[in-house]
């Protein structure tokens, strides 16, 4: 029976997947696998060509090459395909000699088109593959930036042999390798540089009439192009708005949010973003190869601006940067139209590109002999090709990106500080219900027996009924795993307990995701699988009945022997690492894995409210891959192995109010799944409140790791209080090399720390493996204010390593007492104390100045 069980739930799963996600496909394909087929394409047309050493004697360090080689770096990273990474690397990689010298590079030219191969290495090195000949070669470039000619206002010459031109262009090949760079390798000033480029090109470049730019500006208004009283040239060149475009979302990726232009780096994308969708093609949803020139005889639709301007625009919703719904219509207008109007399929199955401007430049003169004037004949004069790589990229980046939209049915929300919280809550609604009750004495539940029948029934009933309350009456009542679906709330009134069994037959084996990897394994005790409107309400307890003889002895520590759960545990870490197909991944009955209390998994619109939570076997409230999920006026009392109260993992827009943590482990702990298998998964946790929580025994109060492979970011924290004992730290970070992750934009306010047993704050990127891996973490933007303890030994325990990185960390207006220990930090950039003190434990006093009381 269990085997039937098991395979139905298999074949049921295998026909979810085999399902288009996306809401829409494109000439009978999804976005990615456009980007994938013309990626394969372009890969076996251009073969080793690209490649120092290869077929091409010609083949140059360029921006060209690198552009479809980022992109497929970004592929590889999007599909988990290793062709595509092997390849997109070799177009910078091969031409790196093991000395660190970059060949066909020559410095001395001071030409920013040789700064986006730099970028590959940047995106290897930051995936942990750090040769020290890439370190040599990126600090090569790094010293061009540093002597590259610049206007009289710091703007970068395109080229040394382009004097006093700033264009479009060079924005997008130097900014973002800058701020990459500057990311990395912990450079803070750069970011100022990169902002400077950018409002620069905007300031002398845009023309309010049309919300363009034009593709260049001369500082001595001298070129025969220039326009003699602005130094402007004389078109808007699409290609060159993409370049500006693409330059704005890709250096925004790695701008911290507190860099102090980045809201009117932000301001000029909007004013781009506006250009760029006044000037689409009502007819097709392309743009022209001259963009405010339509149809205009001569002039015609273009693949390579196009692309960009699609990618620019869908990522720009993606990261939170642009209004979706403003933007939207003319992102899937454009790609529609790339894919009818520009993508050929050869009777081989290879893809094309077709309508790609070849080059266009200003001054001197192209290869026919013509002036490069920047004149509408001169831009339509240059040759129309296919496959261009300088637009083959771009639409391999655009597909991703208009994936990942058709993905979400909401965009990510930029948040900088605490000015955005009201943007975040406003995406957090509780579901509501239809007031019709379906009491489980109706469907044959009876006190003190067995009621999983009944309440499965009810809950059924429920559903096809278009939804209500399912009832627990007062009265302690049992049952093995609840399975919810949509429009249903689990209704446990006051005065009652549902218990729940704890024998492992109770609890089927369901699709799972157990500490950060994905599983076929028991069911959570109340569970719900891609459901949408789902509850568990009232005044009543739930009550896992976990002790020491069932559920936790599984995870029992003793000298000398490994845990029961230890075999299975390593097993299922070893098969996320290798990538086995999850349906292969199958444990249940002698593996020994802990169920969680209640997972929610890739469903919509939950709420959990009002109930206590008792006695789990591992973590209490887990949602995974799930959104707008509110936690209110829960009590959570439970202190077995692994206890943690709340652990949202890739699940995005919570809200946790009003609860009560007192656990065996952190009390909240955000996560996005562990190592490879997070990072295939690759989904953040993000836009998450806690506040006017109570936080007692536990690990930490808000903990972000460690499995957080997928990254966390905007998380806000306020009006709390933390003491207990027992509670070890307040705010806790903790990831490692083979974790990774990005852990940032996190801000704690006025929150009353009583007594911690480590730290108020700890940072500790060495945890478990440490610096042994290839996945160094960030941690950046964080903010405590008003933040008060009345006793640590430490205040900060910040670790790091060589590689990772924690930066820009603020305590402000914040007081400490009773410190008795020295604050440890390593590996840290900036951290800011302001209006802050630290007061120890004993009377403090310098060699000449009376001792200073502690803080009462």
């Amino acid at each position: 029976m269990k085997l039937r069980l098991l395979a139905s739930f298999l074949l049921t799963f295998s026909a979810l997947w085999a399902a288009d996600p996306a809401p829409g496909q494109f000439s009978g394909a999804a976005p990615l696998e456009w980007s994938q087929r013309l990626a394969r394409s372009e890969m076996a047309r251009r073969g080793d060509s690209l490649f120092y050493g290869g077929s091409n004697p010609r083949a140059r360090w360029d921006y060209t090459s690198s552009l479809f080689g980022l992109a497929l770096l970004k592929l590889g990273a999007a599909t988990g395909e290793s062709d595509y990474i092997n390849y997109g690397a070799k177009t910078a990689e091969s031409f790196v000699a093991a000395d660190g010298t970059i060949r066909t590079y020559k410095q001395a030219d001071y030409n920013l088109d040789m700064m986006p191969p730099g970028k590959v290495l940047l995106t290897r090195w930051e995936d942990g593959v750090r040769e020290p000949r890439f370190r040599t070669a990126l600090a090569t470039l790094r010293a061009q930036i540093t002597h590259q000619p610049r206007t009289s206002e710091g703007g970068f010459w395109h080229k040394q042999r382009y004097p006093d031109q700033m264009w479009l262009d060079g924005v997008f090949m130097a900014s973002p390798f800058l701020a990459q760079y500057g990311r990395v390798f912990g450079e803070p000033a750069l970011f100022d540089d990169v902002a400077r480029q950018i409002l620069l090109m905007d300031r002398h470049g845009y023309d309010a009439k049309t919300g363009l730019h034009f593709h260049a500006w001369d500082e001595k208004h001298a070129q025969a192009w220039a326009n003699p009283q602005t130094g402007q040239s004389p078109n808007f060149w699409s290609r060159a708005e993409g370049w500006y475009a693409m330059a704005l979302v890709d250096s925004l990726d790695f701008l911290p949010p507190t860099q102090p232009d980045v809201d009117q780096i932000n301001d000029v994308l909007r004013r781009v973003a506006d250009g760029i969708v006044r000037w689409q093609d009502p007819a097709s949803g392309l743009w022209w190869q001259v963009t405010d020139q339509g149809d205009r005889a001569g002039n015609y639709l273009e693949a390579t601006g196009s692309s960009m301007f699609v990618y620019a625009l869908a990522k720009g919703i993606n990261r939170g940067y642009l209004p979706r719904e403003k933007y939207l219509p003319a992102v899937l207008r454009g790609y529609a139209g790339l894919i009818r109007d520009f993508i050929r399929t050869d009777a081989d199955g290879r893809v094309n590109l077709t309508h790609c401007c070849e080059v266009a430049g200003l001054g001197y003169t192209n290869s026919k002999g013509r002036a490069r004037d920047g004149s509408f004949d001169y831009y339509v004069s240059e040759p129309v090709i296919e496959n261009d790589l300088k637009g083959v990229g771009p639409f391999i980046l655009a597909g991703i990106e208009v994936q990942q939209l058709l993905a979400s049915s909401a965009a990510p929300v930029a948040v900088r500080g605490w000015g955005d919280l009201d943007a975040v809550l406003a995406r957090i609604q509780a579901p509501e219900f239809p007031a019709h009750d379906f009491p489980i004495t109706d469907f044959g539940a009876k006190p003190g027996a067995d009621a999983t029948a009944a309440i499965r029934a009810a809950i059924a009933a429920c559903h096809a009924a278009g939804g209500g309350r399912v009832v627990v009456p007062a009265g302690e009542w049992l049952t093995g795993a609840v399975h919810l679906l949509s429009n249903v709330n689990l209704h446990v009134t006051k005065g009652a307990t549902l218990k729940f069994s704890t024998r492992p037959d109770d609890y089927p084996v369901v699709f799972t995701r157990w500490e950060g990897v994905e599983a076929m394994s028991y069911s959570p005790l109340i569970y719900a699988f891609e459901q949408e409107n789902i509850a568990v309400t009232g005044e009543g307890t739930l009550d896992g009945q976990a002790d020491w003889s069932n559920w936790w002895a599984w995870n029992k520590k003793e000298k000398g022997k490994k845990t029961l759960q230890t075999a299975a545990r390593d097993r299922l870490n070893k098969m996320g690492e290798a990538g086995v197909p999850v349906a292969e991944r199958v444990f249940g009955p002698g593996s020994f894995l802990r169920p969680n209390f209640i997972q929610p998994y890739r469903c919509k619109n939950v709420l959990i409210e009002g109930v206590t939570i008792v006695r789990s076997p591992m973590w209490e409230i887990h949602p995974v891959l799930s959104q707008n999920i509110t936690v209110r006026g829960v009590q959570i009392h439970s202190h077995g192995p692994n206890n943690d109260g709340c652990d949202p993992e890739s699940s995005r827009d919570i809200l946790i109010e009003r609860c009560v943590f007192d656990t065996g482990d952190d009390c909240i702990a955000i996560k996005s799944g562990r190592n490879n298998d997070g990072r295939r998964v690759n989904v953040p946790s993000e836009n998450i409140v806690v506040r006017d929580c109570t936080m007692l025994d536990g690990h930490g109060g808000v903990v972000l790791g460690s499995e957080i492979s997928g990254s966390v970011r905007n998380v806000f924290i306020e009006n709390c209080r933390m003491d207990s004992p027992h509670l070890e730290r307040a705010l806790r970070f903790k990831s490692n090399a083979r974790r990774g992750g990005v852990l940032e934009n996190v801000f704690m306010r006025n929150v009353t720390v009583g007594r911690v047993l480590e730290a108020v704050l700890t940072i500790d990127l060495i945890y478990e493996e440490g610096a042994q891996g290839s996945h160094p973490p960030t941690v950046r933007n964080v903010s405590l204010d008003h933040v008060t303890s009345a006793a640590s030994p430490r205040v900060l325990w910040v670790a790091g390593f060589e590689g990772a990185t924690i930066d820009d960390i603020r305590l402000t207006d914040c007081t400490f007492n009773n410190v008795t220990e020295t604050d440890l930090v390593r590996h840290a950039g900036r951290l800011t104390f302001t209006r802050t003190s630290v007061e120890p434990a004993r009377k403090a006093r310098s060699l000449s100045s009376p001792s200073v009381a502690p803080n009462p």
